[in-house]
Formats: structure tokens, sequence, C-alpha cells
């Protein structure tokens, strides 16, 4: 053999060598990555409305049997009339009494309406944030949202991740301007806010029946009804809050925090900023979830059904 033969034979010998060593290296160390990485894009439209319908089976803190909706005369955004003299909602005290909508009233003098006044976040309320997750994130409702958001790659399967995830997009306050820290996604949708004279967010009906309760809001008349048969409905209405007109708002009614809290999470992490397709009892409407871009982090800024 020629001594260019045997080198070639002695370095393809070395290379084989190295090949081996690291492929057994990797089989060895490397652990498969066993959460799925899929774009929002291979959750199909089917699947979402799928979704919905079942999360609503499971919603077993659902408050409509005490809830007493009385709708009276239709409007318009543009009416200056009120078509609507008496209360919009009329609820029983066993609502009350329900473990998340118990945890969920807590909150509601935890917040300044006004978005460009700083917020002065105790522990106490931070407390009470906590006890509300604790509460909402054992429910069926959002065992099978967890499940579901684990199998389209959005979460991993710790526990421990979900809850943060909860915690990070509804809770974490951030400014709507002016530098003030005033405002956070679960205070405009669950609650209410003012921002130049007019009426932001308030998609949520203990918080409406609360205020109306209070004289601080006035439901004028609905323009359109989504009926989810014995758990409650959608509606489309028009209102006053603190004086301000709000010509068109939206939202569930009878429903519980966490049913509302999952659809709007699942909307948000699968398809902000774009139309989120679902069904309830039948009924196909869409929900609106907008990203809220603050510090590098990308929180809820608003999210309602739209109907």
């Amino acid at each position: 053999m020629s001594l260019t033969s045997q080198r070639t034979s002695y370095l393809i010998v070395i290379v084989s060598a190295i090949i081996a060593s690291v492929y057994w290296s990797y089989g060895s160390n490397h652990q498969p990555n066993t959460r799925p990485n899929l774009p929002s894009s291979d959750v199909t439209d089917d699947d979402l409305k799928q979704f919905s319908e079942n999360l609503l089976d499971k919603d077993v803190n659902n408050a409509a049997k005490y809830v007493t909706i009385n709708l009276q005369s239709k409007t318009t955004s543009r009416s200056d009339r009120d078509e609507a003299p008496l209360p919009l909602l009329s609820i029983d005290k066993e609502a009350f009494s329900i473990a998340s909508i118990e945890k969920m009233l807590q909150l509601h003098n935890n917040y300044i309406v006004e978005s460009n006044v700083n917020e002065h976040y105790t522990a106490q309320e931070k407390q009470e944030e906590n006890n509300l997750l604790d509460v909402i994130t054992n429910t069926p409702v959002m065992q099978y949202t967890r499940n579901f958001l684990i199998d389209k790659g959005k979460i991993g399967r710790d526990p421990k991740e979900f809850k943060d995830v909860l915690r990070e997009i509804w809770f974490n306050m951030y400014a709507r301007g002016g530098g003030r820290i005033g405002s956070s996604g679960f205070e405009h949708i669950f609650l209410a806010e003012l921002k130049n004279h007019q009426v932001s967010g308030l998609h949520n009906w203990l918080y409406f029946e609360a205020e109306e309760k209070n004289n601080q809001a006035n439901y004028l008349g609905y323009m359109k009804k989504v009926d989810l048969g014995d758990k409650g409905a959608i509606l489309k209405f028009h209102f006053t809050f603190r004086g301000v007109d709000k010509p068109v708002g939206s939202m569930f009614i009878g429903t519980s925090p966490e049913f509302e809290m999952a659809l709007y999470t699942t909307c948000f992490l699968l398809r902000a900023d774009k139309i989120c397709p679902l069904s309830l009892n039948g009924h196909r409407f869409i929900i609106r979830a907008f990203t809220y871009r603050y510090r590098g982090k990308k929180l809820i800024g608003s999210a309602f059904p739209e109907i």
C-alpha cells in the first residue's frame, strides 16, 4: 500500500471515530423536545368552535340561573334616548357565593377608574389576584383550557407555567399613555376605565350590575342578543358609565369569570389581533383580543365578544 493510501485510510478512521463519538454523545445526553411548537395557523376555526362549545358544557360555576335579564327596548348606537328605564340585570344573592365570583368581586375595589392615574399595587391586592387564580385554575373550565393550549403547543405541561401566563397577561400593569402605570387587561375587561373622556373596556356583567346598582352605569337599550340556553347570553348594548356615553358595548351574561377569562386567553394566545371564531349553543360569533406591548411583553390590551 502506498504512503498516500495509508494516510487516506488513517484519516477515514479518525473521521469515523469523531462522528461516532459525537453521535453517541448526542444520543445519550439529548432529550427530545416533547412540547410541540405549532404556529397558530395550525389551529383551525373548527378547533376553536369545538373548544368553545365544550367549554360551555364544563362551566360548572355558571350563574345564569341566578340572573334575570331585563332587555326592555331596542336602541341604536346613535340614539340619545333612554329606551330602558329599568336596570338591565337582577342577580340573586346565591350567585355571589360561587367561589370564583366571590374571589373576583374582591378585586372590584383594587383599581382607579381613570387610566392616566398611577395605581398603587399593595400586597393585599396581589394576594387577592393570587386567590382568584388559585380558584379558577382548579376548575374544569381552566383545566380543559390548559390541556387545549398544551395540545396546540402554546404552553408547556408544568401547571405553574399556565398560572404564570395568566398572571402576566391579565395582571401585569402598564401605561396607556402619559407614562402613568394605571391599566391592566383585567381592569380594562372585567372592570372599566375612563380615558380622554371616553369609556374604555367594561365587558363583564358582574361589574356592570354593581355599577348600575350604584347609579354609576345606566343601561339604555340593546342592539342584539345571543341566547346561550340555560347558560346565559351575549349582549350588544348601549350604555353610559360615570356620565360618559358608550355607544356600543358587549359582554357575556351569567357565565363564570373563568369561562370568560378562558375564552379571552385562548383567543389572545392563538389569534391575537385577528378574528377568533367561536360557537356557543350552536350560535357562531367572534372574539377580538388585542395585544398591548409594554416593556418587551405582549399583554392583553382588550378582548370582547362581537355579535
